[in-house]
C-alpha cells in the first residue's frame, strides 16, 4: 500500500511562465486545444466544488476506517465554502488525506485487526465513502483536462485568479492513481477480515 497520497504543489500562478500551463493538458493525457474564450472562472468553480466534495468523502472514509482500527484521524476545518477554496486550502485537505492514509497504512502493517461486528460495520462504511470519493475524482478527469487546456491560452491577467483550478489540474492524476491503490488494499484487508465489501468499491477496481 502506498504510504501516502502524492500531493502535487502548484506555484503562484503569476510567477509561472505561460508554457508551464500548457503542460497540464499533457499531464492529464489530453492534447492542447484552443479554449481562450472558455469561461475558466466558471470551470474553476465547478472543479473546486467537485474536488472538495471528493476530498471530504475520502476524509470521511479515513475517519471511519481509523475508528474501526482504533487510531486517530486528522480532520480539516476549512473556513472557505466548497465553491471557493483556495489552492492552499485544497492543499491542506490533500495533506490531511495523505497523513490519514499513512496512519492507516502503518496500522495495517503493525497487524491491526477489527475487534468486533461494530468495527467491521464502521470499516465497511469507510470503504463505501472511499469508493465514492474515488468515483468523484475519476469523474472530474475530462473537466480538469479541459481546464488545463484552457490555461495554456489564458491571459496573464487571469492567472492569479485561477490558482485553485491549476492546483487541481496538476494534482488530480496522481490522486486518482494513488487512491485506486489505497482502495484495492483496503478491499483486500476487508476480505481477509470478514468484512462485507460494498459493490461500489469492487466495481471501481
Amino acid at each position: 500500500m502506498k504510504k501516502s497520497f502524492a500531493v502535487a504543489f502548484v506555484s503562484i500562478a503569476l510567477t509561472l511562465p505561460m508554457a508551464s500551463f500548457a503542460q497540464f493538458g499533457n499531464l492529464l493525457g489530453g492534447s492542447k486545444s484552443s479554449s481562450g474564450g472558455a469561461d475558466l472562472s466558471g470551470q474553476q468553480t465547478q472543479l473546486v466544488r467537485n474536488y472538495a466534495a471528493a476530498g471530504k468523502d475520502v476524509l470521511t472514509a479515513n475517519g471511519h476506517i481509523s475508528e474501526a482500527l482504533g487510531i486517530k484521524a486528522q480532520a480539516v476545518n476549512a473556513s472557505a465554502t466548497s465553491d471557493s477554496m483556495s489552492a492552499s486550502e485544497l492543499e491542506a485537505q490533500d495533506k490531511a488525506i495523505s497523513a490519514n492514509a499513512e496512519a492507516v497504512s502503518s496500522a495495517l502493517k503493525s497487524g491491526a485487526t477489527l475487534k468486533d461486528g461494530e468495527s467491521k460495520k464502521k470499516y465497511a462504511q469507510g470503504l463505501l465513502s472511499l469508493a465514492l470519493g474515488l468515483k468523484k475524482y475519476v469523474g472530474m478527469r475530462n473537466d480538469a483536462q479541459n481546464f488545463a487546456n484552457g490555461l495554456s491560452s489564458a491571459s496573464p491577467l487571469q492567472l492569479p485568479g485561477l490558482q485553485s483550478g491549476a492546483y487541481i489540474a496538476k494534482s488530480l492524476p496522481s490522486n486518482v492513481s494513488n487512491l485506486s491503490g489505497v482502495l484495492k488494499n483496503a478491499v483486500d484487508f476487508a476480505k481477509s477480515n470478514g468484512v462485507e465489501v460494498p459493490a461500489d468499491a469492487t466495481s471501481l477496481l
